[in-house]
C-alpha cells in the first residue's frame, strides 16, 4: 500500500501540495498538470501532513490520514503580534507557589497544545512525564538534593533543604519532565522548544512556571532519579518545568533588559 495517495479526480491543480511539502515530494511539469507523487516519496516523507492541511479539496492522504483528521484553522482566534509580545515580556520565572493543587486536566490541556511544536524532521521524539503530587514532588526533590550535595557548591543547597526550604522545585505542586530516547535526532533542541512552548502556554493560563535546572542536571547524571521516574536506560531527561499557581510573588512592571544585540549581514 502506498504511503502517500493523491486522488487525481479530486485535485484542482492549485499546487498547494508542492508549495507546502518540505521534502519536495510533489512534482509537475506545467501549472496545468495534476501534481505527481515523486518516486521514493514513501521513504522521504516525514509525515508532517502539511500537504493534507494545505489541500483545499481533501485530495491527499498519508497512511490513510486525510484532512478529516485535521483541526480547522479559525483565523479569528489567531493572536496579534502585540498579544504574543506582551505574553513574552510579562512572563516571569515563578519561584513561590501557592499551597494549592493543580488539576490534572489543566496539565493535560497544556500538553495537548504542545503536540504541535516543531521537531527535527518531524520525528516527534519528545515524551512527557508528570509528577502532580505534592508528596511525590518533595520525594523527588530529596533525591535531587542528595546528588547536588555531592557536587561543588551543593552543601549550601543541602543546608537549605535541612531547614525546610526546597531549592529544587521551590514548593511547586507539579513538575513536568520532557525526555527522549538516546537515539533521537536533536533531543536537546526538540525538548527545549517543547518545554518553552509549555512555559508560554502556562503563562497564558495565568499559571506560574519555572525551568527546573537543578532537576534536569541531576537527572542526566544520577541513575536513581531516572529509576524513581520509571525511565528506561536509553531515555534521557532534557527539560523540566515547575508548574502551579503563583504564591506571594507579583510583578507590576516588565523588568529591564539590555538593548538588542543585532548585526545585519548585507
Amino acid at each position: 500500500m502506498e504511503k502517500i495517495v493523491l486522488n487525481k479526480h479530486l485535485c484542482v491543480r492549485c499546487g498547494q501540495c508542492i508549495a507546502s511539502c518540505p521534502s519536495y515530494l510533489f512534482q509537475r511539469t506545467t501549472h496545468n498538470d495534476c501534481p505527481m507523487v515523486a518516486e521514493q516519496a514513501d521513504e522521504y516523507c516525514i509525515a508532517c501532513h502539511h500537504c493534507i492541511a494545505a489541500c483545499p479539496v481533501n485530495a491527499i492522504s498519508i497512511d490513510g490520514i486525510d484532512s478529516t483528521k485535521c483541526q480547522d484553522f479559525v483565523k479569528e482566534t489567531h493572536p496579534r503580534f502585540e498579544h504574543i509580545a506582551a505574553l513574552v515580556r510579562t512572563r516571569r520565572s515563578i519561584r513561590h507557589y501557592a499551597d494549592k493543587p493543580l488539576p490534572d486536566r489543566t496539565v493535560e490541556q497544556l500538553l495537548d497544545v504542545v503536540r504541535w511544536v516543531p521537531t527535527a524532521k518531524n520525528a516527534l521524539p519528545v515524551k512527557w512525564l508528570v509528577c502532580n503530587s505534592k508528596d511525590k514532588v518533595h520525594e523527588l526533590a530529596g533525591i535531587v538534593i542528595q546528588w547536588l550535595s555531592e557536587q561543588p557548591g551543593g552543601e549550601t543547597l543541602k543546608k537549605q533543604w535541612e531547614k525546610g526550604i526546597d531549592p529544587v522545585f521551590r514548593g511547586a505542586p507539579c513538575v513536568v519532565a520532557a525526555y527522549t530516547q538516546s537515539d533521537a535526532l536533536w533531543p536537546a533542541v526538540d525538548t527545549a522548544i517543547a518545554v518553552e512552548t509549555l512555559d508560554l502556554c502556562a503563562a497564558a493560563m495565568r499559571l506560574g512556571s519555572c525551568w527546573a535546572g537543578y532537576f534536569i542536571r541531576a537527572a542526566q547524571n544520577e541513575p536513581a532519579i531516572n529509576q524513581f521516574l520509571g525511565l528506561q536506560k536509553d531515555e534521557t531527561i532534557y527539560g523540566g518545568l515547575m508548574l502551579g499557581y503563583a504564591g506571594d510573588e507579583t510583578y507590576r512592571k516588565i523588568p529591564y533588559r539590555p538593548e538588542l544585540q543585532l548585526r545585519w549581514l548585507c
